[in-house]
This record gives structure tokens, sequence and C-alpha cells, in this order.
């Protein structure tokens, strides 16, 4: 069922789009001296995320089916894209197949609000009827590398990013002043934001690269880059908590003076999404490194494959809704 959206949903958008305008103006000023490859990449980019801004406002409009459907779609796609990565045998073909439909299933079980059983249906459901799929073709040459490669892409990629659309049917995600979707955009805004600006700031700042987090996973990766996105965001997460979420009105199952409940709540949570995004954010980069690969594919101008895009998601989902679940009882 598709719900009527609230106004307040309506100005949101409007802001989202007025930044990333903002944004395009600015980038679109810084690169006009650029060397001409550079500037295709930086523009292609921009394109490409007025393309995922209008996906995912779509989604936010239609609600949880609307989500739901963005997020499969993101899922399976991922889903084509790691079996590609890592090489498969013939014999992995049928679990291959078999992942898409354990894919839907798990985000249709949050379309209908079974969090319960979403909860344990991938992890179960993937570890037994990939191993059988593998094992009916048979062949045990390549065998625990494709098992382990299908069983770590689909729980990450599947199960993880899923956590994201889980966020909207729990209990303590229904008030708020947009109701589950606030949570949603929250989560969305600080993992897109920690990922942007701990770029930009890694560019500004750690051009040196003398002080690389782990040069032989992601070279690009600095302390600098990691603590300003961090910082960033610790800075945002108090001022739109209050226009998204509930987050700050609880003392959670600490004793918080009334004086920090608004700030201590959101400032956590942008400390572990942080922390998340950026492990997600690697443990993508240590996969497409052993593939021998730089990007996941060229399906998004600028940015390389959804993997690419998503792949913090797939730990700031997890860590956020499980923060909340012990944060909010």
């Amino acid at each position: 069922m598709i719900i009527v959206p609230t106004y307040a949903l309506y100005w949101t958008l409007a802001v989202i789009f007025t930044s990333l305008m903002i944004g395009s103006v600015a980038r679109f000023i810084t690169l006009r001296h650029a060397e001409e490859a550079l500037r295709h990449k930086r523009l292609a980019s921009l394109r490409t995320w007025w393309i995922i801004a209008i996906a995912v406002s779509a989604g936010l409009l239609a609600g949880l089916p609307g989500i739901c459907l963005l997020l499969t779609v993101a899922s399976c796609i991922a889903w084509f894209e790691i079996t590609r990565m890592f090489d498969p045998r013939a014999e992995d073909k049928l679990a291959i197949s078999i992942g898409y439909l354990l894919i839907v299933t798990n985000y249709l079980l949050i379309t209908f609000g079974s969090f319960s059983l979403f909860v344990v249906f991938l992890p179960i459901s993937s570890l037994f009827i990939l191993s059988v799929s593998l094992l009916i073709k048979g062949g045990a040459k390549g065998y625990i590398r494709s098992a382990g490669g299908l069983l770590w892409g689909i729980m990450f990629l599947g199960y993880g990013v899923s956590h994201a659309a889980a966020l909207m049917i729990l209990p303590s995600s229904t008030y708020g002043p947009l109701g589950p979707i606030g949570w949603f955009l929250f989560l969305i805004i600080l993992t897109e934001a920690d990922d942007i600006f701990q770029a930009i700031i890694g560019r500004l700042f750690g051009a040196h690269k003398r002080h690389l987090i782990a040069p032989m996973i992601s070279p690009n990766k600095t302390w600098e880059g990691f603590f300003g996105g961090m910082l960033v965001i610790v800075i945002i997460a108090p001022i739109i908590a209050p226009w998204l979420t509930t987050l700050g009105q609880q003392a959670g199952p600490l004793s918080l003076s009334e004086s920090l409940k608004p700030w201590f709540a959101p400032i956590l949570a942008a400390i572990i999404i942080s922390l998340a995004g950026f492990f997600g954010d690697i443990n993508m980069s240590a996969i497409k490194r052993d593939a021998g690969v730089k990007d996941s594919s060229n399906l998004l101008p600028g940015m390389g494959g959804v993997i690419d895009r998503i792949d913090s998601l797939s730990m700031t989902g997890p860590i956020f809704v499980y923060f909340l679940i012990w944060w909010m009882g």
C-alpha cells in the first residue's frame, strides 16, 4: 500500500535537491581549469548523483514498497557484479541464480513487515540452500572458494544492505517528523556524507599520502580523510536528527542529563556509522583488489558499479539498526 507522503517529506526533498544544485555549481566552478580527463570523470559522477537522487526520491515518495523495490534492484545488480568478479565456475550457475530469488524474498519479508523472520531468513537459507545448490552440481575443485565467495557476497550485498529498508519497520522508527522514512534518510545522508567528505578532505589534506590507513587494500584512504569525514557527520547528525527522527529525545540505556540527551545519541550514531562505513568501503576494496579490478562495473559513470556505491551501506545499515534496538529498546 502506497501512503501519501507528508509535506515535511516534500520540504526535505527540496532541501536535498537544493543542496545538490549548490554542490553542482561548486563543482562546475572548481573544474573550470582542471584537466580534461579529471573534468570528464567528475562531471560524469555529478550526473550519476542526480540520477541516484531522483531514483531515491521516487522510492521515498512510494514509501516502504518503493524503498524495498529500489534496494532490491541495487542488491540484485550488486549480486550480479560480485558473482562475475570472482570468476565463477560452471558449477556455480545454479547457486547464483537461486541467490537472486533469496535476495528478492528477503526484501519481500521487509515489505510485509516481518522483521523477526527477516533477521534469520537470509543467513540460514543462504548457508543451506547455496551449499546444497553447489553440491548438487558436483565438482570439488574450487568448492570452498565458490561457497565462501557466494555466502560472503549475499550476506553483505543482500542481507547487510537490506537492513537500510528493515530500518523502516522497526517499532522504534515508527515515530518522528517523517515517520520511518526519516530514519532511513538519516542513515543514508550520514553514510553518503561520510563517503563524500572522506574523499574530499582526503584529497585536500592527505594528498601527500604519508598517513595511509590500509595502503595494500585502499591506497587512497588517509587518516585525514577518515577523521575529516567523521567530524563532518558528527556535526551534521545532531542538526538533522530532530528534523528526521526522535533520536536525542530518549536517554537510552544510559543515565544522561537533559542537556546531553539531544546531542549524545545522534553523535554516537554518527561515530558508529562513520566507523562501519569505512570498514564497509575497504571490505569491498579488498575483494576488488583480490579480483584485480578497480571498479565492480561501469554501470554508474564516474563512480564504477553499484557495489562501489553501496559498499559502505552494507555495514552502516546493520550497525545502525542494532544500535537503535539497543538504544531505544
